[in-house]
């Protein structure tokens, strides 16, 4: 199944747990709340306790259709995905401190193009310690199995199958709030590891020169000047090493990059929270014939909370990312994507959410000509039956433009799902 983030985010979204009070009957937002996270205690997930912690097991299963299995600009394929998603949440209820615990999967069965059957799953644990009243340390380690979806750019046609992949890692952190000043410190590490996969009419695509391991250290001071508003500048130095020397074309990967940021906080009366960022980011790559990076770096969240029923968020970021496939234009050292994201929430009963989601991402290759803008757009809903099942639904629309014709799909998916919690 397609990478598509607007779909996955209204899976996500829909597990979200309703009620069937009338709107009249809601409790009021809290500070910095969204509708999403409103709190339904009637029949929000209670879970099951033992001593000091909160099991919640949760599963989603349903089908979705894919009128483009292959996301190709010609010769459509469509296909129904069984899917299974289990996920267990271990959430510790300790005075002081915290310790949770997280294990998910994703299964997708195709009806017709078994070949693409998939199975992901992630596990993490994530924990805090108190130091003191403003003070605390806080790390996460986590293990993960994905799939590169057909519209994903390192996903060539050629491929008979998905490309999956492990990634294990973990980060640590401290921060400390001393009156209005806060300051953070973290340190994070990666390994990322790439399987072999067939190609169509025989042979086998390595993809061992892919395997790397990716650091970074950050550093964030902020200021608070008024009452709901923090300054802060972040500092972030990053490394990528890769397994093999040199790739399939003889190429060093491996990279030194940092970016400098300033921006601005916000919690306006819990009704505007987010945060806003803009500096400068570099990429150096070791190998001379690899194309470097330096430009503008941005990003944020904002979320809106319009009324008590309907609330809007907004994304966007721009950042650098590792690339092995840009066919049609010659070697490119890594590709620069650019994302914007509206969505909208509304609470039409208190049993129903309905939400819709509009991003727009474009990836300029560093080393070619090429350009890739995505275009995406989604509706759903989730109906809450009661405090154990819920029913979810939507739609989502993408298409690809790009320079090099071979890469341009447009898709749709309709998805169904039924959920059931503890």
């Amino acid at each position: 199944m397609k990478t598509s983030t607007l779909s996955l985010l209204a899976l996500a979204l829909a597990s979200t747990g309703l009620t069937s009070l009338p709107a009249a009957a809601q409790d009021d937002l809290q500070r910095g709340e969204t509708v999403l996270e409103r709190r339904r205690p009637e029949l929000e997930q209670l879970g099951l306790r033992a001593g000091s912690f909160l099991f919640l097991p949760r599963v989603e299963a349903g089908a979705t259709y894919d009128t483009n299995v292959y996301a190709t600009r010609d010769n459509h394929e469509d296909d129904v995905i069984w899917t299974v998603r289990p996920r267990l949440d271990i959430k510790s209820d300790f005075s002081a401190h915290a310790l949770n615990f997280s294990a998910s999967a994703d299964a997708g069965r195709y009806s017709d193009h078994s070949g693409e059957n998939y199975t992901d799953y992630a596990v993490q644990a994530d924990g805090r310690f108190d130091v003191n009243k403003g003070g605390a340390l806080d790390g996460q380690l986590f293990h993960r199995r994905n799939h590169e979806g057909r519209g994903d750019i390192n996903s060539l046609q050629g491929y008979a199958e998905p490309v999956t992949f492990l990634t294990s890692g973990g980060e640590a952190g401290y921060t400390q709030r001393f009156n209005r000043l806060r300051a953070r410190v973290s340190g994070s590490a990666q390994y990322i590891s790439y399987d072999d996969v067939d190609l169509i009419g025989g042979g086998v695509a390595r993809q061992g020169d892919r395997d790397r391991w990716e650091y970074a250290s950050v550093g964030r001071v902020g200021y608070e000047f008024i009452e709901g508003y923090e300054a802060f500048v972040q500092g972030t130095y990053s490394w990528t090493r890769h397994k093999n020397d040199r790739d399939a074309f003889g190429l060093d990967r491996d990279s030194d990059g940092y970016e400098v940021v300033g921006g601005l906080a916000t919690d306006l009366t819990g009704l505007i929270t987010g945060e806003v960022f803009a500096g400068y980011l570099v990429r150096n790559y070791k190998d001379s014939r690899l194309e470097d990076f330096s430009g503008l770096s941005f990003g944020g969240r904002v979320n809106w909370a319009v009324t008590q029923l309907t609330g809007i968020s907004a994304t966007a970021s721009r950042q650098v990312r590792e690339t092995s496939a840009s066919p049609g234009f010659g070697t490119a050292s890594s590709y620069t994507r650019t994302l914007v994201a509206l969505g909208v929430d509304h609470e039409l009963l208190r049993s129903l959410v309905l939400n819709g989601r509009l991003q727009y991402r474009q990836d300029d290759f560093n080393g070619n000509d090429r350009n890739d803008k995505v275009y995406t757009a989604g509706v759903g809903g989730t109906y809450q039956m009661n405090r154990n099942l819920y029913l979810t639904g939507g739609y989502t629309y993408e298409k690809r433009n790009s320079n090099i014709s071979s890469a341009e799909y447009s898709d749709n998916l309709i998805y169904l799902r039924l959920g059931a919690q503890m």
